[in-house]
């Protein structure tokens, strides 16, 4: 049974894929590269994200791409909003007596803004932020809040959030509201796919918050390669 939740935030509770591309966009353009479509963003995005810099931008220090992106970050941010169906699952866990962690890369500064602006903020008790490569937190995490491994969840948009998840033992859920496609998703092999968080709240009542549920991995599996 499921009594613990670990959140991803971007494209997970939140959609900031258009922020976070702009801004991204603005960084190439600084730097004499030309502009990514959303399809390619998405096919060549990756976490920890200095990945995706030392392929596409080596020359320049990461320091510099990061002032200029959180320089047209925090014009945009403006467009970050709640994903659909994130509101109901929030409170669908709460109810539920769920106890949900969120562990991002995003900064204690946007967190404070978006948080607030979707009011997601007191849905979340116990947030860890700005990791850049969460496989190196996952199991502090586990450790310091005396989580049992069979009963917890982490739910993400990206294969690394997959991979955080296996790197603690935990179980995984990957959503398709986000960033990575569901051929990338599925690739990395996560316990289950959903096309959204409305499913997967469906999923845990039908199976009395078991996960996951019986042929889950099986049906998801041909449903998403479909």
């Amino acid at each position: 049974m499921i009594r613990n939740i670990i959140f991803d935030w971007s494209g997970t509770l939140v959609d900031d894929l258009p922020a976070v591309l702009d801004a991204t966009n603005y960084v190439l353009m600084q730097s004499d590269r030309p502009e990514m479509t959303l399809e390619e963003f998405r096919a060549e995005f990756c976490l920890p994200f200095n990945l995706f810099y030392d392929k596409h931008i080596p020359h320049i220090p990461i320091h510099q791409l990061e002032e200029w992106f959180h320089s047209r970050f925090a014009q945009v941010q403006g467009s970050v909003c709640a994903l659909p169906h994130a509101r109901e699952f929030l409170g669908f866990c709460q109810e539920q007596n769920i106890r949900t962690f969120l562990l991002s890369a995003v900064s204690h500064q946007y967190y404070a803004v978006q948080s607030g602006v979707t009011g997601f903020g007191p849905y979340i008790q116990n947030p860890y932020l700005a990791v850049w490569d969460k496989r190196m937190k996952i199991v502090e995490i586990l450790t310091s809040n005396g989580l049992r491994l069979e009963e917890t969840l982490f739910i993400g948009d990206m294969q690394h959030d997959i991979e955080t998840a296996k790197h603690g033992g935990i179980h995984s859920c990957a959503v398709l509201t986000g960033y990575n496609t569901a051929a990338q998703l599925q690739a990395a092999g996560p316990d289950v796919i959903v096309e959204h968080l409305s499913e997967l709240r469906e999923m845990l009542s039908a199976h009395g918050m078991c996960f996951p549920p019986p042929r889950a991995r099986e049906t998801r599996s041909v449903s998403v390669a479909g």
